[in-house]
C-alpha cells in the first residue's frame, strides 16, 4: 500500500511541474507586439506631406541659423530704400563753394511749366514739396483771394504723380493735408508727416528726409520739431521767413536744418537782384542762395518771364564759374548734415 501511495505522489509532482512549464511557455499569454496595435512613439516622424519640402521635425539649430541669415540678407537687399539726395555725385573738396537751391510748394499743375523751363536750361536744383492727402484737390480760393479767380491751384492726382511728372527733380514732404501743425496733438503731427513721407516713398522709390512747413512760419512751433525728430525720419524743415529777418546773413548756411530759412521768396521784388549779387560775390567761405515759392504765383503776378530769366541766369553762372554748385534741398542736406545739426543739442 505504501508503495502505491509513493507512486501516486510522484505522478502528481510530475504533472504539476509539467503544467507549470506549459503555462510559462504558452504564447497565448504573451502580449501581442505586432505593428498594427502598437502605438507609434510620440517623437517618431510622420509621413512628409505631399508637395512640401519642410521636415515635420523641428529643424536643427544649424538649419535655423542658415535660414534666418539668408532671410535677413534677402530682406535687406529687397526692402532697403535709399534716402533722397544721396545720388548727387557732388564731392566737397575743402574749397569754398556757392550753392544754389530752389524750392516750390504744394505739388500743383503749374509745376509742369516750371520744370519745362528748368529742363530747357539743364537746371535741376529744384525741390517740390507735395501733400499726398490732397490728390487732385482744387483750392479755388487761392486765386480768389488775390482777385484772380481765373488762376487755378489744382494738385496732381496720384496717377499723375506715378506717371513720372517729377522725373529728374527732388520731391519731399509738405505734410499729408497741409494743416496748421501748432494746433495738432503729437500723434496728429506724426501722422501728417509720417504718412506723407511713406506715400512719397511708395510713389518715387526713395525715402524723403525733409519737409516744408505748411502755412508759413506762424503755423508750427518748437514742440512740433521735437515730435517730428523723435517719431519720423524727417531731418530738415524749410521755412518761409527770410534769413536776414532771423538775424542771419542773406547768403549764410542754416544754423539748424529744422529751421532752414531761405534767402528770399521768388515773388519778392529783389529776388533777381539778390541772385546777381550772390553770383558776383567773392567765394571765401561756403555760401547759399535759397529761393522759394509756389507755381501759382507766376500766374498771379505774370512773372513767367522773370522765372525763365532766373533759371537762365543760374545756368549761365554755373557754366562759367566752377565755384557755383546747383543742388536740391535734399542734396544740400546730405552734403552738410554732419556739420549742421537738425536742431538744438
Amino acid at each position: 500500500m505504501k508503495k502505491y501511495l509513493t507512486l501516486i505522489l510522484a505522478f502528481c509532482v510530475i504533472a504539476a511541474l509539467t503544467a507549470l512549464c506549459m503555462t510559462a511557455c504558452d504564447p497565448a499569454d504573451t502580449p501581442d507586439t505586432t505593428a498594427e496595435d502598437t502605438p507609434a512613439p510620440t517623437d517618431a516622424p510622420t509621413e512628409e506631406p505631399a508637395g512640401t519640402e519642410a521636415p515635420t521635425e523641428a529643424p536643427t539649430e544649424e538649419e535655423t541659423t542658415v535660414e534666418e541669415t539668408t532671410e535677413e540678407v534677402t530682406t535687406e537687399a529687397v526692402t532697403e530704400t535709399p534716402e533722397a539726395g544721396l545720388d548727387h555725385g557732388i564731392v566737397r573738396d575743402g574749397t569754398p563753394k556757392k550753392y544754389i537751391t530752389i524750392r516750390m510748394d504744394d505739388g500743383i499743375t503749374q509745376d509742369a511749366r516750371m520744370m519745362e523751363i528748368m529742363r530747357k536750361y539743364g537746371v535741376d536744383c529744384c525741390t517740390f514739396y507735395i501733400n499726398t492727402g490732397l490728390y487732385g484737390a482744387n483750392w479755388a480760393w487761392v486765386g480768389q483771394q488775390f482777385g484772380r479767380p481765373d488762376v487755378t491751384h489744382i494738385r496732381y492726382t496720384r496717377a499723375e504723380l506715378e506717371s513720372g511728372i517729377y522725373d529728374g527733380f527732388d520731391v519731399e514732404c509738405h505734410t499729408r493735408t497741409h494743416p496748421s501743425l501748432k494746433n495738432l496733438s503729437e500723434r496728429q503731427v506724426t501722422r501728417e508727416v509720417k504718412n506723407d513721407a511713406e506715400n512719397i516713398e511708395k510713389i518715387f522709390g526713395y525715402k524723403p528726409i525733409g519737409m516744408a512747413w505748411p502755412g508759413g512760419d506762424t503755423e508750427w512751433n518748437e514742440g512740433n520739431i521735437t515730435t517730428i525728430l523723435e517719431t519720423t525720419d524727417i531731418r530738415y524743415g524749410s521755412c518761409t521767413t527770410r534769413n536776414t529777418q532771423m538775424g542771419l546773413g542773406k547768403f549764410s548756411l542754416p544754423q539748424y536744418f529744422m529751421t532752414w530759412y531761405p534767402t528770399c521768396g521768388f515773388s519778392d521784388a529783389d529776388s533777381l537782384t539778390l541772385l546777381n549779387e550772390f553770383i558776383a560775390a567773392d567765394c571765401t567761405e561756403d555760401m547759399l542762395f535759397y529761393v522759394w515759392g509756389h507755381g501759382y504765383e507766376l500766374d498771379i503776378f505774370n512773372t513767367w518771364d522773370k522765372f525763365e530769366t532766373m533759371i537762365r541766369t543760374i545756368a549761365e553762372a554755373a557754366e562759367a564759374d566752377d565755384s557755383i554748385v546747383l543742388v536740391t534741398n535734399a542734396e544740400f542736406y546730405q552734403l552738410f548734415k554732419d556739420e549742421i545739426p537738425a536742431w538744438k543739442e
